[in-house]
């Protein structure tokens, strides 16, 4: 049964049965390319003709490789999501049942939540985030943070959390659902599990948001596993909120052109991950094993463990293959470090910060992969020795005080003003500092005396932001009173 391939056989089939392709796309197969390897996706780059069926209409080769993708992830329900997690995220949120109903939130969430907040109504309610006091970055969120807020606001109707996050560290996802059912069993869970799209395929990876009690769960399959760039899913428990809530909203928000070299991509993942995905894990975990410790015992670097976590309340376990490496012991900073890699060893991290790097590693890594990367890091640390003064910690921002939903502010009026002229005003737009990129004011929250001297801090310190029209703080957009 799991080898079975529906979408990707069917197209297959199809491209070498067809003459002439007399239908969209415009490239009429692969005469519209001159390049060879788009000639190549073009072949199986086909629409919705007889034999290929139709994403919105759940029959045949469409509704079997559904099925199929249901069964692997452990779900009742799955969709295919050709337009990346963020459409997972976007339907979820539009999915409830109306204008203004209450949702618990992280406020590390990706950006996708902001925009699924716009495009619902929904109003949000943030729930507090663990800080790691080692790295400064957004970690967990807790079980006890989330009942106290439930308690207070009886009205919330979702708990919408990330898990992993960006880092790979998850929180104890089976401890907040059963906390949260057993307070009031009508109240979904829903997970944000874009990072950990590998984890139902191996024990010894993190559990599963799925399988830790949650009643729906986005996965960003492209992350992690063989899956072509915009591939994820959508997995649901709960089938009668699936065919009622769930599905009509999937089908109005997504494309009425897939691209079937995406689906087919998802088809042939799910089926490798099924028959050889525990071997495949296991490989890497094995080499993750073996080169966390090297690359831990190289002067200046030092790799975030899993008994870190120990340190930071929520958390529960940490994806193996995502490296999360201090360079505070080297005199160069992270960005540095990346850049070196990638100019001098034709290396590209995922991501880099001043005190750290992040390497994500795939399961399909081989061993002189890890070995490149190893001598890599290395060889540079034996260059940049000895200790840059330790980075000053940036102070927690205050909680947020929501004054306008998330849709209403984003519909609003703004103009900007000069900084000193901004407190006691609504914010127009996003500021985030940089690291941890943990947005401390959102469009629609109020800029108060804590958050304008908290603002103050973040334009002395000339700290990095993401958000801001004006990057400098010179000036502030807020929403017309």
């Amino acid at each position: 049964m799991h080898t079975r391939t529906p979408i990707y056989t069917s197209i297959r089939k199809y491209a070498g049965d067809v003459k002439l392709r007399s239908h969209m796309p415009g490239h009429a197969g692969e005469h519209g390319f001159t390049d060879h390897a788009f000639q190549q996706i073009a072949g199986i780059d086909v629409t919705e003709v007889p034999g290929t069926g139709d994403l919105h209409v759940p029959e045949g080769i469409i509704e079997e490789a559904r099925v199929l993708l249901a069964k692997a992830f452990g779900a009742r329900e799955s969709l295919f999501l050709v337009n990346g997690a963020s459409s997972g995220i976007h339907t979820l949120f539009m999915s409830l049942s109306g204008k203004q109903e209450k949702v618990l939130v992280p406020r590390n969430a990706h950006r996708s939540f902001f925009t699924g907040m716009v495009l619902s109504g929904v109003e949000p309610v943030y729930v507090p985030c663990q800080i790691s006091s080692d790295y400064g970055l957004a970690i967990s969120v807790r079980s006890i943070d989330i009942m106290e807020l439930l308690a207070v606001n009886p009205d919330i109707t979702t708990v919408f959390i990330t898990s992993p996050n960006y880092y790979g560290i998850t929180c104890d996802v089976a401890e907040i659902c059963q906390k949260v059912k057993a307070n009031n069993d009508n109240i979904a869970v829903f997970v944000d599990e874009a990072h950990g799209g590998h984890f139902p395929f191996h024990d010894n990876y993190p559990r599963s948001a799925l399988l830790s009690g949650a009643d729906a769960v986005v996965n960003g399959l492209h992350k992690t596993l063989p899956v072509l760039n915009q591939g994820a899913c959508l997995n649901v428990q709960d089938e009668e909120r699936f065919w009622k809530q769930i599905f009509p909203t999937w089908s109005m928000l997504t494309t009425s052109s897939p691209s079937y070299p995406i689906l087919a991509s998802i088809d042939l993942a799910r089926s490798l991950m099924m028959t050889e995905g525990h071997s495949i894990l296991e490989k890497a975990l094995e080499l993750s094993k073996k080169y966390r410790y090297k690359i831990n015992e190289i002067k200046g670097l030092s790799v975030f463990a899993e008994e870190e976590l120990s340190n930071v309340s929520g958390t529960a376990e940490i994806d193996p293959l995502k490296i999360l490496i201090s360079v505070r012991g080297t005199s160069i900073t992270g960005d540095q470090l990346a850049q070196i890699l990638r100019q001098e060893y034709s290396i590209q991290v995922e991501m880099a910060a001043p005190d750290y790097i992040l390497a994500m590693m795939s399961m399909f890594h081989r061993a002189e992969d890890w070995e490149l990367l190893y001598q890599g890091l290395k060889e540079i640390a034996g260059k940049y020795p000895g200790k840059k003064s330790k980075k000053k910690d940036i102070p927690v921002p205050p909680e947020p005080q929501l004054h306008l939903a998330p849709r209403t502010a984003f519909f609003s009026n703004t103009t900007e003003v000069e900084f000193s002229c901004c407190r006691g005003k609504i914010s127009g737009e996003v500021i985030a500092p940089y690291p941890p990129g943990i947005a401390c004011l959102l469009p629609g929250e109020i800029i108060s005396d804590g958050m304008y001297e908290y603002l103050e801090y973040l334009r002395k310190q000339k700290t990095p932001l993401y958000g801001p029209n004006d990057s400098s703080l010179s000036r502030v957009k807020i929403i017309n009173s």
